[in-house]
């Protein structure tokens, strides 16, 4: 899919294309509250499906376009066709609304561009350009495509105009672009711009990429930019020696809206509701534990760890009301492969309510995981019984949405990068 991907977009004759990867959360999801702790994440692309966020720009002659694709499966081919395009307004003052339209990402990111570097806004409205959007990552799948799609933006931008780590154009109250700039600017889109709530991690890890730990003391308000510190990012994959991690992804198909469930979270920690901190509190020593055992590749207990951040989970996300706690889907798709004997754990990635899960699985049997995960759930959608048997208290609906599941193996990566 890579492959087919860049061969489309090379041929449209780009002057800059930017690939930005997913994420997983390992331990999660301190995103509503990660202020006060560390976090353990990971930049990943799919081995078949890169699970990225692509963004081309070229130069125009007449007026500025964005074009969002869509990438559509034949066989063991993709095509990929325009879904949506406008000509880009370049009034500042409008640009609010367009945050609850089709293109809010592109527009919220350039408005947060212009509040951070005001050398852009001359560039942007000089210049007439069209950049082009294509995503592999599902939609609301718990993956970090939001985040993609805006860090591509930024980066993109950023490498075009020629403002990337330049410290020559930019004026005395701008901040330089960079890597952590850029993860800042991602949240203020999301967080403050368009009212999602959102945190830091995702940001930082598919702008950093790799494997890593990272810490937000100070962050927890979310104040602006050079008003708190900035993340200390440590990449450890690359510090460990860890080439791999023993990963299967599985999308449920049910989409979901992260802030939502961050909101609620967020709200009560702010709160501070007493089982709300002290769960929170556990969360934080399970991440930080999980550290040593990523250290010695101990897959066996960091799975411990991740059982651990599942039962966490499903009862704080219950305390606040979502019945299913991390999610019905979910719940079921850990279900179904967590007992198996080269499982060491499932758990959740993201928010929760939907989105993805991922199985930590024996390294010498990824593919017979895989297989029998794939399996499993087949068998619970095709057959009424089988599933009564499991899961009797469970809406049968919910086996149709379950058909939508998709299933990844994947690697680690860097973050979001020109190709």
């Amino acid at each position: 899919m890579l492959e087919q991907i860049l061969d489309f977009i090379n041929n449209l004759n780009p002057e800059v294309v930017v690939q930005a990867p997913s994420r997983i959360n390992l331990i999660n999801p301190l995103d509503a509250v990660e202020g006060d702790f560390w976090m353990p994440s990971v930049a990943v692309n799919g081995v078949n499906n890169p699970l990225s966020a692509f963004v081309y720009i070229k130069s125009r002659v007449d007026s500025s376009f964005v074009k969002l694709y869509s990438i559509k499966n034949i066989s063991d081919s993709i095509i990929v066709q325009i879904e949506k395009e406008e000509v880009i307004s370049k009034q500042v003052i409008e640009f609010k609304k367009k945050f609850n339209e089709d293109f809010k990402l592109f527009y919220a990111s350039v408005y947060r561009f212009i509040k951070t570097c005001s050398v852009f806004l001359e560039k942007f409205k000089n210049n007439n350009f069209e950049i082009g959007i294509i995503t592999s990552i599902p939609r609301q799948s718990g993956l970090g495509g939001s985040a993609a799609i805006i860090i591509a933006i930024l980066y993109g931008f950023a490498k075009y105009f020629g403002l990337y780590k330049n410290l020559t154009c930019i004026n005395k109250e701008d901040f330089p672009i960079n890597r952590d700039i850029i993860a800042e600017m991602a949240t203020k889109v999301e967080d403050d711009d368009l009212k999602i709530t959102a945190g830091y991690g995702d940001r930082y890890v598919i702008a950093r990429g790799g494997l890593s730990f990272c810490s937000y003391y100070g962050k927890l308000h979310h104040k602006e930019l050079s008003m708190e510190p900035l993340a200390i990012y440590d990449r450890i994959d690359l510090s460990y020696n860890i080439k791999s991690l023993p990963i299967i992804i599985c999308f449920s198909g049910v989409s979901h809206e992260s802030g939502s469930v961050h909101e609620k979270l967020r709200k009560a920690y702010l709160h501070k509701d007493p089982k709300i901190l002290n769960c929170y509190l556990k969360l934080a020593e399970i991440s930080w534990k999980s550290r040593f055992a990523i250290m010695k590749q101990d897959w066996n207990l960091l799975g411990k760890y991740f059982r651990e951040n599942t039962a966490i989970m499903n009862d704080i996300m219950r305390y606040v009301g979502f019945i299913h706690g991390i999610g019905l889907a979910n719940n079921i798709l850990i279900s179904l492969i967590e007992d198996h004997p080269d499982v060491y754990a499932a758990k959740l990635t993201g928010a929760g309510g939907g989105g993805s899960v991922f199985a930590l699985v024996n390294p010498e049997k990824v593919d017979k995981v895989l297989h029998d995960w794939k399996y499993n759930l087949n068998d619970v959608i095709d057959n009424k019984e089988i599933f009564l048997s499991y899961f009797p208290l469970h809406p049968l609906e919910i086996r149709q949405k379950l058909k939508k599941a998709q299933f990844f193996r994947i690697k680690i990566v860097s973050g979001v990068k020109k190709l």
